[in-house]
Protein backbone atom coordinates (compact mmCIF):
# COMPACT_ATOMS: atom_id res chain seq x y z
CA UNK A 1 0.00 0.00 0.00
CA UNK A 2 3.01 2.30 -0.30
CA UNK A 3 2.04 3.80 -3.65
CA UNK A 4 -1.64 4.41 -2.86
CA UNK A 5 -0.57 5.79 0.50
CA UNK A 6 1.52 8.45 -1.23
CA UNK A 7 -1.22 9.60 -3.58
CA UNK A 8 -4.46 8.71 -1.75
CA UNK A 9 -3.68 8.22 1.94
CA UNK A 10 -7.32 8.44 3.00
CA UNK A 11 -8.15 5.30 0.95
CA UNK A 12 -5.46 3.05 2.44
CA UNK A 13 -7.51 1.71 5.39
CA UNK A 14 -10.49 0.94 3.18
CA UNK A 15 -8.30 -0.90 0.65
CA UNK A 16 -6.60 -2.86 3.40
CA UNK A 17 -10.03 -4.01 4.65
CA UNK A 18 -11.24 -4.87 1.13
CA UNK A 19 -8.14 -6.85 0.23
CA UNK A 20 -7.42 -8.37 3.65
CA UNK A 21 -5.52 -11.61 2.98
CA UNK A 22 -6.77 -11.95 -0.61
CA UNK A 23 -5.53 -11.10 -4.09
CA UNK A 24 -8.76 -9.50 -5.31
CA UNK A 25 -11.66 -7.54 -3.90
CA UNK A 26 -14.74 -9.33 -2.51
CA UNK A 27 -17.35 -10.42 -5.08
CA UNK A 28 -19.89 -7.82 -3.94
CA UNK A 29 -17.34 -5.05 -4.54
CA UNK A 30 -16.40 -6.52 -7.95
CA UNK A 31 -20.08 -6.61 -8.96
CA UNK A 32 -20.59 -2.98 -7.91
CA UNK A 33 -17.59 -1.84 -9.98
CA UNK A 34 -18.78 -3.93 -12.95
CA UNK A 35 -22.24 -2.27 -12.78
CA UNK A 36 -20.64 1.18 -12.69
CA UNK A 37 -18.48 0.29 -15.71
CA UNK A 38 -21.54 -0.93 -17.67
CA UNK A 39 -23.43 2.29 -16.93
CA UNK A 40 -20.44 4.39 -18.06
CA UNK A 41 -19.89 2.41 -21.26
CA UNK A 42 -23.54 2.86 -22.21
CA UNK A 43 -23.49 6.55 -21.32
CA UNK A 44 -20.39 7.27 -23.40
CA UNK A 45 -21.18 4.85 -26.24
CA UNK A 46 -18.12 2.66 -25.82
CA UNK A 47 -17.79 -1.09 -25.59
CA UNK A 48 -19.48 -3.92 -27.43
CA UNK A 49 -23.17 -4.06 -28.17
CA UNK A 50 -23.48 -7.63 -26.83
CA UNK A 51 -21.32 -10.04 -24.91
CA UNK A 52 -18.89 -11.80 -27.23
CA UNK A 53 -19.08 -9.10 -29.89
CA UNK A 54 -16.13 -6.88 -30.81
CA UNK A 55 -16.19 -3.46 -29.23
CA UNK A 56 -17.24 -0.42 -31.22
CA UNK A 57 -14.63 2.22 -31.75
CA UNK A 58 -15.70 5.53 -33.22
CA UNK A 59 -13.70 6.79 -36.16
CA UNK A 60 -11.68 9.89 -35.35
CA UNK A 61 -12.99 13.20 -36.60
CA UNK A 62 -11.38 14.21 -39.89
CA UNK A 63 -8.59 16.74 -39.51
CA UNK A 64 -9.49 20.28 -40.57
CA UNK A 65 -8.20 21.18 -44.03
CA UNK A 66 -4.70 22.62 -44.07
CA UNK A 67 -4.62 26.30 -44.89
CA UNK A 68 -2.24 27.31 -47.65
CA UNK A 69 0.25 30.11 -47.14
CA UNK A 70 -1.30 33.58 -47.44
CA UNK A 71 -1.06 35.19 -50.87
CA UNK A 72 -0.27 38.87 -51.33
CA UNK A 73 -3.01 40.47 -53.41
CA UNK A 74 -2.15 43.06 -56.05
CA UNK A 75 -4.16 45.98 -57.41
CA UNK A 76 -4.90 45.58 -61.06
Amino acid sequence: MARPGQHHPRLVRRCERLYAERASAPKRHQRRITRQAHVSTKEYGIGSTRAGMPRRVRSPEPAPPQMSEPTQLTLA
